[in-house]
């Protein structure tokens, strides 16, 4: 059978037909895989690429820009899954934060870029400085501080950048593009509780998606 160029390939998840973004996947993984020894330049060389993605206003359909009241990361937080590779090497999905709404403390354990596409939000970046040997408990220290417009990007690489917490600070919900090097909402992960100092595992999962155990017990 001969797929016209918007389906879906049969390796990889795609959960929206947009040439923009399989267009900006195909120049991920050939990215990728050229600087797999130096995730620096990954992201660096990726940025324009990235850009031009979040300039273009037409290709992220309305039911991808939704609020989930169900959400697992709480606060009608909305995690809808746009690609994933075949083998979770790689996810694009947007995030979408009410007005008013912040996610937890978290970090994402994977390269990536991220970047605002609707909406204002303000971002507190953290460090954590303990040794990370005592279960359930962490402490971090706040690195910076920053509000977001449209366009701007921020980069992720573990430990640099990697634990953050996003607020919406515009009247109307505010979309964010990830571009993650792991299957991000169904890898186990942390959640942290800076005044507490406190930390847990947790799994944001996708708003629409499961994740791989989910879907085996679903077919069971």
């Amino acid at each position: 059978m001969t797929h016209t160029i918007l389906e879906p390939l049969p390796e990889d998840q795609w959960f929206i037909d947009s040439q923009q973004l399989r267009s900006f996947v195909a120049t991920v993984r050939e990215i990728s895989a050229s600087t797999i020894e130096n995730r620096m330049q990954t992201l660096a060389t990726l940025e324009p690429y990235f850009q031009q993605l979040l300039q273009q206003q037409e290709w992220l359909s309305e039911k991808f820009m939704q609020v989930n009241p169900d959400s697992r990361m709480g606060g009608g937080i909305g995690q809808w899954l746009l690609y994933r590779a075949l083998d979770r090497s790689l996810t694009v999905f947007s995030l979408v934060i009410p007005p008013g709404s912040t996610t937890p403390v978290h970090d994402h354990l994977a390269w990536g870029l991220i970047g605002l596409y609707k909406g204002n939000q303000q971002e507190t970046v953290y460090r954590r400085v303990d040794s990370g040997d005592a279960e359930g408990y962490a402490e971090l220290e706040v690195v910076e501080e920053r509000s977001l417009q449209p366009g701007d990007i921020y980069r992720l690489l573990p430990p640099t950048g990697d634990i953050h917490a996003v607020k919406t600070i515009s009247e109307t919900a505010s979309v964010s593009i990830h571009v993650l090097g792991n299957d991000t909402g169904c890898i186990w992960r942390h959640q942290f509780i800076p005044e507490y100092k406190s930390v847990k595992s947790f799994r944001s999962g996708y708003s629409n998606a499961p994740c791989k155990e989910e879907e085996e017990k679903e077919y069971a």
